[in-house]
């Protein structure tokens, strides 16, 4: 029996540049937050408020924002991960589970490193649905989502017929963005943290895809 494709057949130049974009995107937010840039603080203060308005005076939208968090908690993401790694060891498709682990504990490694070395308190309101643990930059929901979830589409996608890619694109950010969406909607994180958690898990997917589309076919699990 033939055993599954051994690469991503993804160009190397997009995924350098999806890096490159992300790392940017990142490194910014992470500047603005670190250097307490007012207009910063401002528009991630005024967005909480008006977020723990619209959820107070809105029941059916703190249960929806405390359904998508549950789908980027980390006992979830981490099953997810893990599963698909299993899943496709048993299959001998090596470097897709290589993918996996590298995009997850990649993110998870730099994002709990920055949020030590940051330190950012979070979001406190009068009257909290939720509380978080830890610090506030960056989102680990939002990270661990777009590296787990994003890390699921590229899989997914050369197995997808044309017509499917573009749903299956948008499914994977419609996950992704209200993960990061009811973060700030419980009032446990400012958008610039869910932003900057989403960007570093998107860049892990693409640091994982490069790392094993640059092993030669045999290289890797045989």
């Amino acid at each position: 029996m033939t055993p599954p494709a051994q690469h991503l057949p993804i160009p190397a130049r997009p995924l350098g540049w999806t890096v490159a974009v992300c790392i940017v995107a990142f490194a910014v937010l992470l500047g603005l937050v670190a250097a307490h840039w007012p207009p910063l603080l401002t528009s991630d203060r005024a967005a909480d408020s008006a977020a723990h308005v619209d959820v107070l005076a809105q029941p059916w939208l703190l249960g929806a924002a405390r359904a998508a968090t549950t789908a980027g908690g980390a006992l979830v993401v981490d099953v997810i991960a893990a599963v698909v790694a299993v899943a496709l060891l048993i299959i001998r498709s090596w470097r897709g589970a290589v993918f996996v682990v590298v995009a997850r504990l990649g993110e998870l490694a730099s994002t709990t490193a920055v949020k030590d070395l940051l330190a950012r308190p979070r979001p406190t309101l009068l009257d909290p649905v939720a509380h978080g643990a830890g610090y506030s930059f960056p989102s680990g929901h939002a990270a661990g989502s777009a590296a787990v979830y994003g890390a699921l589409v590229v899989l997914v996608w050369p197995h997808a017929a044309r017509w499917a890619r573009a749903l299956l694109l948008a499914a994977g950010a419609l996950v992704i963005c209200a993960v990061a969406a009811s973060r700030v909607l419980l009032g446990v994180h400012y958008p610039s943290d869910v932003a900057a958690g989403a960007v570093l898990g998107l860049a892990w997917v693409a640091v994982a895809a490069l790392l094993v589309t640059r092993f030669r076919p045999g290289g890797v699990g045989t």
